[in-house]
């Protein structure tokens, strides 16, 4: 799709800080736990998150990470960036190269549509929705 699964991880992981966090730090490890993350993996991913300004980290026994800023002014486009760079966005379907939508291909106008679709969704949508709607799942 248009980003990788170290992005949707880290969606979830930031979901997850925003239900657990209450203005405290949360252990990386918990979040890793309760969003089904390898450990491993979301270890390397802080620091992407961290880069970006999304989270904070404190080391120590009272330690974790902590939204940056309000759960609700963090967009899911927020996080995809962060992870993946601003060409995962520009994946085409038909070519391996990224699509600067100079060329157009076949599938071109089709895939415009459905690619402009996409990123509304990501800018609009915050990681407060997705903490909602995991809430709403688990409840």
């Amino acid at each position: 799709m248009l980003y990788s699964k170290t992005a949707k991880y880290a969606i979830l992981a930031l979901a997850e800080v925003s239900l657990h966090s209450h203005g405290a730090y949360v252990s990386t490890r918990e979040i890793a736990d309760v969003a089904a993350i390898p450990y491993p993996h979301f270890a390397k991913t802080i620091a992407l998150l961290k880069r970006a300004g999304l989270i904070v980290t404190s080391r120590g026994k009272t330690g974790g990470i902590l939204l940056a800023r309000p759960a609700g002014e963090i967009t899911v486009l927020d996080v995809v960036l962060a992870i993946d760079g601003p060409g995962t966005l520009n994946d085409c379907p038909l070519f391996l190269e990224a699509c600067d939508c100079t060329r157009n291909c076949s599938l071109h106008a089709l895939w415009r549509e459905a690619h402009d679709a996409v990123v509304a969704f990501l800018k609009h949508t915050t990681i407060a929705d997705v903490a909602a709607a995991r809430a709403s799942v688990i409840s």
